[in-house]
């Protein structure tokens, strides 16, 4: 049986490791969460934008923590039609989702109105953390603090604790 795959884009991805907490993506999905190559190339510019806390994420790849991947001529295609109305980190895991049949991480309201226009599962920061939770990865206090870590970051979190929605 194939293990489902995620594509995180560059705001959830940032979201996590720069909570300090990239290690619950590695442990919880390892290399089935698959990092595009404009998803790298968007965190290289938040390092040069300022946020070094993000340099982690390269070595988490460096090490094998978590999957990477460029995009097959069918998903760059793909890809194209959805750079309309998203970035180019968003729209390439909207791509390779849709061809390799996963899941796209996003917190972002058009990415998440493009799966569903495309029938592609999605899920964002708050839902890893809930999943995180329900699959003992970690525990509901820590979920809280991690998210509230976040928020102080600059992330706009539509809840204010995990424990409530589990």
């Amino acid at each position: 049986m194939r293990k489902e795959l995620f594509f995180c884009d560059t705001v959830t991805l940032s979201n996590v490791a720069l909570a300090d907490s990239l290690n619950l993506l590695v442990s919880r999905y390892g290399t089935r969460l698959i990092l595009t190559s404009e998803v790298l190339d968007e965190v290289a510019g938040g390092i040069v934008a300022g946020y070094p806390e993000l340099a982690q994420i390269e070595r988490v790849l460096k090490n094998g923590g978590l999957g990477q991947t460029a995009l097959t001529a069918k998903e760059w295609k793909t890809k194209l039609e959805c750079l309309r109305t998203l970035g180019s980190g968003e729209s390439s895991c909207i791509a390779c989702a849709l061809h390799r049949k996963g899941t796209v991480m996003t917190d972002d309201r058009a990415a998440r109105k493009c799966c569903n226009e495309r029938g592609i599962p999605f899920t964002g920061t708050v839902g890893i953390l809930t999943a995180a939770c329900r699959d003992g990865n970690i525990n509901a206090t820590m979920a809280d603090l991690i998210l509230r870590r976040m928020v102080d970051r600059g992330f706009y979190s539509p809840v204010r604790n995990i424990a409530a929605l589990l």
